[in-house]
């Protein structure tokens, strides 16, 4: 949707075609003789959209208005770290690796142990509000007030914190119906090939009663085991009109070790932000998916009806269809021939490059540690950055190369007059520059909102051009590297509730 503004100043909105890559706002002359373009593209949007609640929430907390939720915050800023240090809460060193966070911690106006609160929620996650004071919890009884499915557990730090309960202790009827309807959501989300997690987070929060922090690592262990049997059938599938597999695995080898980079980013993102920040954010993500969607469904739907009318009138006049060339690869060039037979099977190359891409952020997940497990250098110090940024170089050269690679095999198909399918992605030079960093925003979802990658990633390829049913196979294949990787990311970073994530990982099977 394009803004106008006219120089009189009215304002009008008006429909207009938007880029795949780029949000556009026009301010117009009055007569519409000249506009100006600012275009943003879909990362650059979510981002936009974080800062400003960031600003939003630093605001209300410093003038004492309400949050959208209909909260206050308060910022106290005259209790000075000495005195904090004296609160009893602070007489255990247990609590110092909450003392080193404090700066970060501010910034999102909650409170450390030590700090001062009126209410349950003033405190950082697992932490209680007991006399104005953030402190440890003592008795189940004092992690209700917060949650209701919260009890009162030791850490590996040694202090107790309020978590969600185990999952058999007990197994409620809460559990009971977070069981049913994410049985039924995985059913829904295969054939679209995404992962259900806009369905799978909500209820994880509203039903389960998760915190954002630990229900979107649960939605990732769930979509995975969707995406496990989603694919087993998908690899079988064929090319509805050329001889090669459903599933684009040049489109999946060029994408998904982007995807990958921007999960780190989103898993970082998801650890340090508040709810309601997330939970802002996923309902952005999920509302301009949809829109997206449903224009490209209704393109699409035109787009069939004429083509089954056009087909209708062909078959009345007796005219023969045509095969596509590549059931007849022996009348083809030699260079071309090559390529058409090595698309026909499944390209074990493009998925070795995947897995590759996989294990290096998983290597450098483990070098650099977590709560869930403990790294080979202190966290933020610089050479935990520098772990933490490692991965970067590596994917993107691979990224590069195959890029390469395969726009030297398009460079061969132009030359040689390949029949390019309908719906065939054109991976010429600036194609394999342009269209991996469209992922970044993709795996900043999946990472950081708990959303399967294809959720964002489907619409994308839609507005690229690829056909409605080879994109919901390939962005269901790239899902199941997404989940399997963010799913990882977040057991090391000790966010995943082991119990919950391997039930609803079997279930989501």
């Amino acid at each position: 949707q394009t803004l106008s503004v006219s120089m009189a100043g009215e304002l009008v909105a008006t429909e207009a075609a938007m880029p795949a890559d780029s949000t556009q706002i026009a301010v117009q002359e009055e007569g519409g003789r000249t506009s100006k373009r600012l275009g943003l593209p879909p990362w650059a949007v979510l981002v936009l959209v974080a800062v400003l609640g960031c600003v939003d929430g630093g605001l209300r907390a410093r003038y004492g208005l309400a949050t959208i939720l209909g909260e206050t915050l308060e910022a106290e800023h005259e209790l000075a770290v000495d005195e904090r240090s004296q609160s009893p809460a602070f007489t255990s060193d247990s609590f110092t690796h909450y003392d080193t966070h404090d700066a970060r911690r501010r910034l999102l106006m909650q409170e450390i142990a030590g700090g001062t609160c009126h209410e349950q929620w003033n405190c950082i996650t697992g932490l209680v509000c007991r006399e104005g004071v953030c402190a440890s919890c003592i008795a189940d009884s004092e992690c209700h007030e917060r949650n209701s499915k919260a009890q009162c557990m030791n850490t590996t730090t040694g202090v107790p914190l309020c978590k969600h309960k185990k999952l058999f202790h007990p197994f409620d009827s809460s559990d009971m119906w977070i069981t049913v309807i994410t049985f039924f959501t995985i059913i829904l989300a295969a054939p679209a090939g995404v992962g259900g997690g806009g369905i799978l987070v909500p209820m994880y929060l509203a039903i389960g009663q998760f915190s954002p922090h630990y229900g979107i690592p649960l939605s990732k262990a769930t979509i995975f085991g969707g995406a496990v049997s989603n694919n087993y059938f998908n690899v079988q599938r064929r090319h509805p009109v050329a001889n090669r597999p459903l599933i684009d695995y040049n489109t999946c080898m060029m994408l998904e070790p982007v995807l990958l980079l921007g999960t780190i980013i989103g898993v970082f993102f998801n650890a340090v932000s508040p709810g309601w920040l997330i939970t802002s954010l996923l309902v952005c993500s999920l509302t301009w998916t949809t829109y997206r969607t449903t224009i490209k469904a209704k393109e699409t739907y035109t787009k069939e009806e004429a083509s089954a009318k056009e087909a209708e009138h062909l078959l009345s006049a007796s005219r023969p269809s045509s095969k596509h060339s590549s059931f007849n690869p022996e009348n083809l060039p030699p260079p071309l021939r090559d390529i058409v037979e090595r698309e026909a099977n499944v390209n074990f190359h493009a998925i070795g490059i995947l897995a590759v891409s996989w294990i290096i952020i998983a290597f450098f997940s483990i070098l650099k540690g977590g709560e869930g497990g403990g790294g080979i250098v202190p966290c933020g110090t610089f050479w935990y950055w520098v772990l933490v940024a490692a991965p970067l170089p590596l994917v993107l050269t691979i990224v590069w190369y195959c890029g390469n690679q395969l726009s030297d095999e398009y460079e061969i198909k132009v030359k040689n007059e390949f029949e390019f399918a309908e719906g065939d992605l054109h991976w010429n030079r600036r194609n394999v520059r342009l269209y991996p960093m469209y992922c970044i925003s993709a795996g900043f979802a999946a990472g950081a909102l708990g959303i399967a990658a294809g959720t964002i990633l489907g619409p994308v390829l839609l507005e690229l051009g690829m056909s409605p049913l080879v994109g919901t196979s390939s962005s269901g294949f790239m899902v199941i590297f997404t989940a399997s990787s963010t799913t990882f990311q977040f057991l090391v970073m000790g966010q995943l509730q082991i119990d919950y994530g391997a039930f609803f990982c079997f279930i989501g099977r």
